[in-house]
């Protein structure tokens, strides 16, 4: 928050924050020349310091929430460290134990730490799955109104949802609105096409878990914040497990065949025989074959979902 914008869509368009008298909501300006870098993003003034803490503290005080997260690393050092100790406390002291949950970025700007942080990835996924709980923030547009802005369809929603889900991570999806609290086409589009799917696919998400490997096809997604074009087909797998059921969701509609390569009669993450594969959302159990190079399960000519298809796998 400086004078004005030295980078990004706005350069040199000067706005409240040059303006003394809202320094309470922004912070006081500074005079020096902005140098991108990590360290530049979190001010120094420790008066500002003291001021996000009170607010924070008093937010979390009043509202109790679960989860907090901050974009960025934590900032502001031992005053960050000591509103993260005041969030963790509070929590424990209401409900007899540790349910709080922190959320920031591992970027290089404020602290990261997985003992008390969850990863968060801005706009992107991780390369494979990671032994810890992390977290995807992304948006169907973006993160305002902005009728440039190219959405995601459902499609993509979905195939991103099942790649994250698949390496252990979570998605938290923004969904835009206008300036009154309606929907655009775009968003109403989206909720109207995901609901469906989520009520079938549910299965293959909710409670699941990550399995061997996180999948398998063609498509390889580029790991990092701000990397998240990724174009799948149905020939891309990504599986999550639960209780005794493995789940491979094609990241598209399959036609015809799907193939498993993962579940070949020899392959090295699952010693026991395919005992039978339901698709989610279809009456009934599939014809399949185990063969020595790929699991081959026959798809129905008619899809219960459009977007991407889950298949439940039990074994003998």
């Amino acid at each position: 928050n400086h004078l004005y914008d030295q980078f990004w869509p706005k350069l040199g368009v000067k706005y409240d924050g040059a303006d003394s008298r809202f320094a309470d909501l922004y912070y006081d300006n500074r005079d020096e020349p902005f140098i991108n870098t990590p360290e530049s993003w979190y001010t120094k003034n420790p008066e500002h310091h003291k001021r996000w803490f009170d607010r924070i503290s008093d937010l979390l005080d009043q509202h109790q929430p679960d989860l907090l997260y901050s974009d960025g690393g934590l900032p502001f050092g031992e005053t960050g460290r000591a509103l993260l100790a005041h969030f963790f406390n509070g929590n424990m002291a209401r409900g007899g134990g540790l349910q709080a949950v922190y959320n920031c970025k591992d970027s290089g700007s404020g602290a990261f730490d997985p003992a008390w942080a969850v990863q968060d990835v801005e706009r992107g996924v991780l390369k494979g799955i990671n032994p810890l709980p992390w977290q995807t923030d992304t948006s169907n547009g973006d993160w305002f109104d902005n009728a440039t802005y190219e959405y995601k369809s459902c499609t993509e929603v979905v195939t991103m949802l099942a790649d994250i889900v698949s390496k252990n991570g979570n998605m938290l999806l923004n969904v835009v609105l206008h300036a009154d609290g309606s929907l655009p086409p775009e968003s109403e589009t989206l909720l109207a096409e995901l609901a469906p799917w989520m009520k079938v696919n549910a299965e293959a998400i909710h409670g699941t878990r990550p399995w061997k490997i996180f999948g398998e096809g063609p498509t390889e997604a580029a790991a990092g914040m701000f990397k998240e074009k990724a174009v799948y087909t149905a020939r891309d797998i990504r599986f999550t497990t639960k209780d005794d059921t493995l789940y491979a969701i094609a990241l598209g509609e399959p036609r015809g065949q799907t193939v498993v390569t993962a579940l070949a009669a020899s392959n090295p993450h699952e010693k026991r025989r395919v005992r039978d594969v339901r698709l989610l959302g279809h009456p009934g159990v599939l014809r399949f074959r185990q063969t020595d190079q790929a699991l081959l399960i026959d798809v129905p000519d008619r899809l219960p979902t459009r977007h991407a298809s889950a298949f439940a796998i039990r074994f003998i």
